[in-house]
């Protein structure tokens, strides 16, 4: 069995940083949560607590949690209820930021260090995100369509969702002051909470760094629930539309609300795609909002 041992003392180096909560929900992970344990374990960067909920799993990943005599180790279980679980353990979370990590994904050990020191820096981030590498079933470089500031950001989610959530780090403030959460979007419950951030004002940057590894298996949720996470991301997409349009120009504020509205209507006909309404829809806004 793997064990830590007991962290009994923090590394002065980081001793005047923030305390940093990560924050990991596991659902049936034992074939892969050790991974993800371990690439917490040894971050370069110490002042940290680790919350791992347990999500009813009906496997051994709880006795591997409880495994790891670390005093930064912090068990929750919950019944299964992954969004609930999420939520759970986020009202847990004492730190100042919260860095989210999946349970079969795996972070480099400066992953929280630098993220840490880019939220110190630039203190009007609401969310840091950083780049991935994928290893599993296909390897390939993902996150790279954007660095930097999202300076359009609800225009920009409206494309896809390309923030990884495994790389999230999150100022827990700007959650708590717009009472922010995950909400029941099943299999895109990180795509709506970007959405929220952006639409609360939030600011978004993205590290062109490569901080997390990202797991692609084809038991993941966005294999094994393709259709559904299909309909709930074209739900948040609907969201953000009607986030936009008011912010259009008078002159064509209302005719591209008719537009859309037909297209809806040609898309309940199935004469158009949803993704086709989407991206036709974005081009608009694109061009008219920011041309």
């Amino acid at each position: 069995m793997n064990n830590s041992g007991t962290h009994k003392k923090k590394n002065k180096m980081f001793s005047h940083y923030p305390l940093v909560s990560v924050l990991m929900c596991a659902y049936n992970a034992s074939s892969y949560i050790r991974d993800a344990i371990e690439s917490i374990l040894v971050q370069t960067y110490k002042n940290y607590e680790f919350i791992v909920v347990d999500d009813g799993s009906t496997d051994n990943t709880a006795e591997i949690i409880k495994g790891y005599h670390d005093s930064r180790i912090s068990l929750i279980r919950c019944k299964h209820d992954y969004i609930r679980s999420l939520n759970v353990g986020m009202s847990k979370c004492k730190g100042e930021f919260i860095a989210r990590i999946d349970a079969d994904d795996k972070a480099l050990p400066n992953r929280i260090e630098i993220q840490v020191k880019t939220m110190m820096k630039e203190v009007n981030i609401a969310a840091c995100f950083s780049w991935a590498n994928t290893f599993g079933d296909y390897e390939e470089h993902v996150g790279f369509c954007v660095k930097g500031w999202l300076e359009h950001p609800l225009l920009q989610l409206l494309s896809h969702n390309f923030l990884i959530h495994s790389s999230a780090m999150i100022r827990k403030e700007f959650l708590l002051i717009h009472n922010l959460k995950y909400k029941r979007y099943p299999y895109a419950e990180d795509y709506k909470l970007w959405m929220d951030i952006a639409r609360c004002g939030g600011r978004i940057y993205v590290l062109p760094k490569d901080l997390i590894q990202y797991r692609v298996s084809r038991q993941q949720i966005s294999c094994k629930y393709y259709f559904q996470q299909l309909d709930t991301k074209l739900r948040i997409q609907q969201e953000i539309i009607e986030e936009l349009i008011p912010l259009l120009p008078i002159g064509s504020n209302k005719t591209i609300k008719n537009l859309y509205k037909e297209m809806i209507r040609l898309n309940e006909l199935e004469i158009l795609q949803g993704e086709e309404v989407i991206l036709a829809i974005y081009r608009i806004l694109n061009r008219t909002l920011f041309s």
